[in-house]
């Protein structure tokens, strides 16, 4: 249970090297969940950084508008309103442990498929066979509190801890904002989108769980 929505994560993680130390509302949090958005079946992450902030992302497959575009690429018409503002447009982290990376958000029987299909001794992306596109926003800006413990803010009090349930609202958000531009085939308004645009490349950069 996340903000009152019951969800199934698929992915549940507590990563030591970067859970912050000490007392603060981070303390029962998980450092990695992922999930597919019910209203929008939108394969979704929150993420635990360095610097013990969460960030959120939610994927988007090629046949959507923005497949492809960097963060500062997609136009601010677009109407994509997160915290912070978009600041993350990557492909999938296709070779980074599973812990930590933003990539597919697989069921326990689906990786137990995808392993199979790669055989034993593989080391082929195990995701090489759905694409995915990520768009993501941090919580480390200015007013934001940075609970890592050489963050010059930690003991200011005067910033704001982005929780989890804050960051989840946050991504769900913006699951249904990618969507609601996927359902008309362009952004809202009937805004055109005009090239060129920067687009990057196709290439990859490079549980536990809870019942509601």
């Amino acid at each position: 249970m996340i903000a009152n929505d019951c969800i199934e994560p698929l992915q549940y993680f507590r990563v030591r090297d970067r859970h912050p130390r000490g007392e603060g509302p981070w303390k029962g949090e998980p450092d990695k969940i992922g999930w597919v958005d019910q209203q929008t079946d939108r394969h979704c992450i929150i993420l635990r950084e360095p610097n013990g902030t969460l960030s959120g992302y939610a994927g988007v497959t090629p046949d959507h508008a923005l497949f492809g575009f960097s963060a500062d690429a997609v136009p601010s018409a677009m109407g994509i309103r997160v915290h912070g503002g978009l600041n993350y447009g990557r492909h999938c982290e296709a070779n980074v442990p599973e812990m930590i990376s933003v990539c597919h958000v697989l069921s326990a029987d689906d990786r137990r498929r995808s392993n199979a299909t790669r055989g034993h001794g593989g080391t082929s992306d195990m995701f090489e066979h759905v694409d995915l596109w990520w768009f993501g926003f941090s919580t480390d800006h200015p007013g934001d509190f940075i609970p890592s413990a050489s963050a010059a803010n930690r003991s200011d009090g005067i910033e704001v801890y982005r929780d989890l349930a804050y960051v989840y609202a946050e991504v769900v958000k913006l699951a249904s904002q990618l969507s609601a531009i996927e359902d008309v085939g362009e952004a809202p308004g009937d805004l055109k989108i005009v090239l060129p645009v920067k687009r990057l490349t196709h290439s990859n950069e490079g549980s536990e769980g809870n019942e509601c």
